[in-house]
């Protein structure tokens, strides 16, 4: 049977979540898409619970660990694998269409 894993979002993926709700409403005034956007990004961390491997591998790393992403609708989930604690790291969630390298590796020199 394969491990499963407990997914964690770290306070920077769950930031990011909450900017872009806040500008879901400010732009749009439409709840429900936004909450719809927190459930769908709930969702897809949910999915890495089994096989998180199974994503591209970006080429960096964070704290010794490398960093994958997942495409999930029009965003990216960053996250890392701790194989000996059975743990998935979402650090950041980016839209689709960012410069996701110049902020994965901005963030990495801030954070590490």
């Amino acid at each position: 049977m394969k491990q499963q894993y407990k997914v964690v979002i770290a306070q920077s993926g769950k930031i990011d979540v909450k900017n872009k709700k806040h500008y879901i409403l400010q732009n749009f005034k439409y709840r429900e898409y936004a909450e719809n956007f927190s459930l769908k990004i709930k969702k897809a961390a949910e999915e890495l619970a089994i096989f998180p491997t199974s994503h591209q591998i970006t080429g960096f790393q964070y704290r010794g660990y490398d960093i994958y992403m997942k495409p999930q609708s029009n965003h990216l989930l960053f996250y890392t694998i701790d194989n000996d604690r059975g743990v998935v790291t979402i650090l950041r969630i980016l839209q689709d269409g960012m410069d996701w390298e110049y902020i994965i590796q901005q963030w990495i020199q801030i954070n590490s």
